[in-house]
This record gives C-alpha cells, structure tokens and sequence, in this order.
C-alpha cells in the first residue's frame, strides 16, 4: 500500500437542487473478503445542513489509529498510533484492559488486532482516521483476530438518517450508487452533489491537485 505524501484537503459543494437537504455520507471499505457495505461500513463523516451553494471542509489524515470497545461500546481503550503491518494485543494487565503492540501482521498489507480478553460478546476493533472511526470489526472472541485491509479509496453516500461513527446497517440510505474517489496523490480535492429529484443526484470531481 503505498503512503500518502500528506493529510488531504476535502472541500464537498452542494450544487444540486434538493430542497430537502441530503445527508451526505462518507465511508471507506475493508478490502477483505467478505466485506459487506451496508452490514459491516461505518459512516466515518456525516455532512448535515449544506444548503444550495454552501460547502463544507474537512481533512483525511496520513496519521491513522486503532482502538478497542467492550460492553457494546460503553468501555474503550485509548486509541494507539498504527501502521499498515502491525500486530496489536488487547490484553488485561495490572492497570485493567488495554491495546498493545505486538510486532508485526502475518501479512505486511494488514492491520492485525487480537483479542486476548474473555468479555461478554466480544471486543470490537475500531480502525480510525483523525481521531474518527472508519472501520470496524465487533464480535472479535477470545484468542480470534479481527483484520483490517485498508486502501485509500472513500466513498460518498446520501442517506435520509445516518450517523457518525454508527454503523451503515442502521441509516437510511437513499441509494446504494455510491461515489468513489482514490486519494492516491491528493493534497486537495473538490467534490459536488448535482441533480434533482426528477433525473437523480450525483457526486462529480470538481477540482484537486
């Protein structure tokens, strides 16, 4: 996977002609086998109340993080600095439950996170980017592993109720035609919604370098 130079700069622009104001929606994919959008994706932004004309800004890092919940999400260990090729523990030591590193994935193109910790269904690992969640993975059981395969590729959704950080399967979403921008090389990118309801909504590159 290669690295990219710096954090990129995305500037979303609505120019389309909802008078509803549409929920946008970005998520990213675990390019791991049997990967389900709309079970497994997690709204990592939400972009609300973005009139005709009006824009919104915000940044996807090169500084990536891990983190850990149990007891559906109510507990959580701080989040750790993590690297594409690591192997992290989630461990019980004389402070209570945290995350660790543990050397290096069995797979250089992975993020690898094992739980060794016995809770009540499970931990659940949280791969982050600028302190927000993007993937995740729950139900991890004792001594199994939960595996992340990160790419740089986001996506862009509309939906009619979503959440930050909440899982795809809960929001409703208007259209599963999701737009798709690799980040490869990006500082800037500029990104609009166009349409109407008659001929439908789309997202289009407006500019970047």
């Amino acid at each position: 996977m290669k690295i990219l130079k710096h954090q990129t700069q995305i500037s979303y622009v609505n120019n389309s002609a909802n008078k509803n104001l549409p929920q946008v929606f970005i998520f990213a994919q675990n390019e791991t086998p049997g990967f389900d959008t709309l079970k497994d994706g997690v709204a990592w932004k939400v972009i609300k109340d973005i009139g005709r004309g009006s824009h919104a800004t915000f940044y996807y890092s090169t500084q990536y993080s891990i983190q850990v919940s149990w007891d559906n999400n109510v507990n959580s260990t701080e989040q750790i600095p993590t690297k594409i090729g690591g192997k992290y523990h989630v461990v019980k030591d004389a402070t209570g439950i945290v995350l660790k590193p543990d050397g290096e994935a069995s797979d250089p193109s992975i993020i690898e996170v094992v739980n060794d910790i016995e809770v009540l269904d499970g931990v659940t690992a949280q791969y982050c980017n600028n302190g927000h969640v993007m993937l995740e993975k729950k139900q991890i059981g004792h001594r199994q592993s939960a595996i992340f395969r990160p790419s740089q590729k986001i996506y862009f959704g509309l939906a009619s109720q979503v959440s930050k950080g909440e899982s795809l399967q809960s929001a409703v979403i208007n259209s599963t035609n999701f737009f798709e921008f690799d980040l490869t090389g990006a500082s800037y990118v500029k990104i609009s919604l166009n349409g109407n309801a008659k001929y439908g909504y789309y997202f289009k590159i407006e500019g970047g370098g």
